[in-house]
This record gives C-alpha cells, sequence and structure tokens, in this order.
C-alpha cells in the first residue's frame, strides 16, 4: 500500500538534518537525530545506517534506531542486503526478506529480531559510497507490510545528503590534517633551521642551507672545542622528514663526539657504527674534521661525500680532496680507510659543499668546482662568512640557480682582526 509523503515534512526532515551538521560537523549525530523521525514517517519498526569499514571489508552499524539495538554489528561487504546495496550501489525493496538468499541471517539468529520488509538504500556521492542505510519491517497495525517506492525515494534522498555530509567531513578532516601537517613541517622546517650554527664569531667557520623543499637531508655543524675547532657536513640520502630526523641525530652525534675530542676518524668509525647498529635503510655522506685556530693546520676525513676543495688567497692552483670510502650506515670500515688528510689552512679557504652547490647552473652552465672556485676568488672579503654571503647572493639574485638541497661550509683560519691570515 502506497500513500503520500508530506512535501513539507520531508522538506523539514533534510534542512534539520544538514543544520545539525553545520552545527556539529557531525553527520553520524544529524542521523541519530532525523532517522527515528524517518522510520516514523515509514511506519518501520526499526532501522540502521551501516558505513563501510575497508580495513576490514565490512559495513558496520554506527545507527540503529528499533526494539532490539545492532550498533557496531558487522556485515560483510558483499553480504546481506545492506552489502548488496552497497556493492550494487542501487536502493531496493525487498517483500520478504527471509526468502531472499542474499539475506544475512545471522544477525537476525543473534538478535533475536525477525527482518520481513525492507527499503534499503546506498549512501554515496559521486565519488564514494559510504555504506548503506536501511528501513526494516513497515508496520500496518499488527501486521507488517510492504514498503512502498515512494517510501524508498524519500530513503534515498535522506542518503544523499548523508552522503553529502558525510563527504564534507572527509573534506574537512583533511583540511585540518592538512593544515596541522603543514604547521608541524613549519614547526620542523623551524627547528631544522635551529640547528644551523650561526658564523663562527672569531670568523674560522660559515656555512648555509637551502632546502629544495621545506625539510632538507643536507646539513652542516661546526662547534669550538679549547683552542679547536671541530666542523662536519653531510647528505642524507633521500628528503622529507626521515631525512631531516637522520641530519638531526647525525648533528647530535657529531657534537656529543667533538666534546670528547674524538679525533676526526673516530667520529666518523663511531657515528657509522651508530647508524648500522639501528639497522637504518638510510645512508650519510660525510666529511668532518678538526681546525687548529692557532696554527691552520687541519685533519679531515671524507667519507662518500662529494669532493672537498681548497682555494689559496695567493695561487691560482686548487687542492681538491676526494672521497676516502663509502658513506656512512653501510658497512663496518677498515680503519685503513678512515687514514685523515693533513694540510693547513693558512691564507686559505676549504670550501665543502652539497651537489646543489656543484651542479647549479651560471648562466645556464654547472659551475663545478673550478667554477665554485672562480666565484670564490671574484667575491670580494676574505672571512669566511664573506665567502658564505657571496655565494648566496648568488643565489637570491637567480644568478645561480639549483633544483637540489643546496649546502655549503667554508672553514679558514682568520687573523686577530677577524678576517683571513
Amino acid at each position: 500500500m502506497s500513500y503520500d509523503i508530506p512535501t513539507l515534512n520531508h522538506l523539514d526532515l533534510l534542512s534539520g538534518l544538514m543544520r545539525r551538521f553545520a552545527e556539529t560537523g557531525d553527520a553520524v549525530a544529524g542521523l541519530q537525530w532525523a532517522l527515528p523521525y524517518v522510520l516514523e514517517t515509514l511506519s518501520a519498526e526499526a532501522g540502521s545506517l551501516f558505513l563501510h569499514r575497508p580495513d576490514e571489508a565490512v559495513l558496520e552499524c554506527a545507527v540503529c534506531v528499533g526494539p532490539v539495538d545492532v550498533t557496531g554489528l558487522k556485515v560483510p561487504q558483499d553480504k546481506g542486503l545492506v552489502g548488496r546495496a552497497f556493492t550494487e550501489e542501487k536502493g531496493e525493496l525487498v517483500a520478504d526478506a527471509t526468502k531472499d538468499k542474499a539475506h544475512y541471517k545471522a544477525a537476525d539468529s543473534g538478535s533475536g529480531f525477525q527482518t520481513l520488509s525492507t527499503a534499503t538504500a546506498p549512501v554515496k556521492s559521486k565519488e564514494k559510497t559510504f555504506g548503506a542505510i536501511q528501513a526494516i519491517n513497515r508496520r500496518e497495525g499488527d501486521e507488517v507490510g510492504n514498503f512502498a517506492p515512494e517510501d524508498l525515494q524519500l530513503l534515498e534522498a535522506l542518503a544523499e545528503i548523508l552522503a553529502l555530509a558525510l563527504s564534507n567531513v572527509e573534506l574537512t578532516q583533511q583540511a585540518i590534517s592538512d593544515q596541522l601537517l603543514q604547521r608541524d613541517l613549519a614547526q620542523a622546517e623551524e627547528a631544522q633551521a635551529s640547528l644551523m650554527p650561526a658564523p663562527d664569531k672569531e670568523g674560522f667557520a660559515a656555512g648555509h642551507v637551502i632546502p629544495a623543499r621545506q625539510l632538507s637531508g643536507d646539513f652542516f655543524d661546526h662547534m669550538r672545542v679549547g683552542n679547536r675547532l671541530a666542523f662536519c657536513q653531510g647528505d642524507v640520502a633521500g628528503k622529507g622528514i626521515t631525512a631531516s630526523l637522520m641530519m638531526a641525530r647525525s648533528i647530535a652525534l657529531f657534537r656529543r663526539l667533538a666534546r670528547q675530542e674524538f679525533s676526526a676518524a673516530d667520529m666518523a668509525d663511531t657515528i657509522n657504527y651508530e647508524f648500522l647498529d639501528v639497522a637504518s635503510d638510510k645512508f650519510v655522506t660525510f666529511a668532518v674534521g678538526w681546525l687548529d685556530c692557532e696554527t691552520g693546520a687541519v685533519e679531515f676525513v671524507n667519507c662518500g661525500h662529494g669532493a672537498a676543495v681548497i682555494i689559496p688567497m695567493d695561487a691560482d692552483e686548487v687542492t681538491t680532496i676526494e672521497s676516502q670510502t663509502i658513506p656512512l650506515g653501510l658497512a663496518p670500515y677498515d680503519q685503513a680507510e678512515l687514514t685523515p688528510h693533513h694540510f693547513n689552512l693558512t691564507r686559505a679557504h676549504l670550501f665543502l659543499t652539497t651537489d646543489g652547490i656543484t651542479e647549479a647552473e651560471f648562466k645556464g652552465r654547472e659551475i663545478g668546482l673550478g667554477g665554485l672556485a672562480s666565484l670564490s676568488r671574484r667575491l670580494g672579503g676574505e672571512s669566511a662568512q664573506d665567502k658564505v654571503s657571496g655565494i648566496m647572493s648568488l643565489f637570491e639574485t637567480g644568478k645561480l640557480t639549483t633544483h637540489d638541497d643546496a649546502t655549503i661550509l667554508v672553514v679558514t683560519k682568520p687573523d686577530e682582526k677577524g678576517e683571513a691570515a
């Protein structure tokens, strides 16, 4: 038997559901208000909303109204009348569920409730099907009658509004998640930047990082220990948060070992052992050394890092120090591999760079180590900070361009006036 559904009540129902969703942002809570009204309008004995849980491949009852509470009931996503409406994305009327092979009888046997007539509609938007909503057992006095097409139309209209609400919930949650992620990334970027030291006050070292993204795997550090300066530069394989955490760990280990005055070789060997001990899938190219601030003498080890270059102030010839062993985190070192290089930085600058510097383009051509040496000589000033500031100004003005993390560290021996000796 069919009947006319009052248009005003229909609109009141849908507008009420939308209003409650707007006020609370909770589509399920809105349906908890709306479902009893729907069931009363349909003269249904019970009703429920099943939402899809893709991780479990089930439909779970999220809202239930009726003599038996089946909230939390899980039905395989391809089983039952709700499963059929969900998978076929089509509403349907069933006159006698007991005669339908798709009926999920386990639900009735577990609750003691008997499902006879049903009206079921998928809760779906254009992009996604969220679940299914079902009205059960249309009451006609003491008997159970059949739902009419008009009943299914109302249920489908409710399902459409509910799908819209759930879509908005997902979009809102995603927007909030994105905002939180951006905030976290901004805070991580700020924290990462704080790990990089300011230029040495006495002019021994200065550096800078230009991250290709918000977070970089490049790093440098330097610190005074007595009358010596410990310094390092590294590049963690990969990008993003994982690389930045590895970078922070590298700096922490470097600082701890430098304070204990480990030699350059022992620092590299110990940090390598730490990375191997935690079985990380990351590796780190790493260059580390000590500068004697009184004599300018340097001991230096290069573990898989890009070539370092020594650029004298009074001569055209430059000295290149290539990598002498594999990066940190790949395999144990043979001590012979870590035999340090020794040189002096009196009237000379040591440039440590990552690929973003040497592969940077000047007038359409990669500068390489030779171009870096030429730029260094053309730049004004002699202190480490003068050289770093000069190189960075070329990036800031667009004369140098790079598509990778770009990091530079310059070490020298300043004279008593704070200029290179």
